[in-house]
């Protein structure tokens, strides 16, 4: 059963996330909708892109730079969702993309780290901020289906100003 789920591990995950971003598009609000358009967009994209331009590995190919520009992307995104949502799950999100960008910034100080520590380290936060993503949405769901329709995202401290004065 292990290996069944090891041989299509990936794949079952790219499926559950497109899944999950038909079901925020439906039922989410902005940040939900923000977080799986860019999950899907730095974990799923990609690695089908790698797949049909055969670029080879993203980790460990000659186009290894491009995963950690895409790394990189995602998290400035998951941490200005995190920074500006209504919400407390998204600085979790955030905070599993940070672990992916610090063993890039290990693998590139070390020389001899495992290429297996490597991969988990990188692509194993991806599963974790899928499952919170997800309880998110389910708890978003729930809170709107009780208590209503609610802001999305924090006001700014000019707009707080703004409706303190009118």
């Amino acid at each position: 059963m292990l290996e069944l789920f090891n041989a299509y591990r990936a794949e079952a995950q790219h499926i559950a996330s497109l899944v999950l971003m038909l079901a925020i598009w439906r039922w989410g609000a902005g940040p939900e909708r923000w977080l799986i358009a860019v999950f899907v967009g730095a974990m799923v994209v990609p690695v089908y892109l790698f797949d049909w331009l055969a670029l080879g590995d993203p980790a460990f190919g000659p186009y290894a730079w491009a995963w950690v520009a895409i790394d990189l992307g995602s998290a400035a995104a998951f941490i200005a969702v995190a920074l500006n949502a209504n919400r407390n799950y998204p600085l979790w999100v955030a905070g599993f993309q940070l672990v992916a960008i610090g063993v890039h910034g290990v693998r590139g100080l070390i020389d001899a780290i495992s290429p297996l520590t490597y991969v988990l380290l990188s692509i194993g936060p991806s599963y974790c901020q899928l499952a919170i993503i997800f309880v998110g949405f389910v708890r978003h769901t729930r809170r709107v289906k009780r208590f209503g329709p609610y802001r999305d995202w924090r006001l700014s401290e000019r707009r707080m100003i703004q409706r303190a004065l009118s």
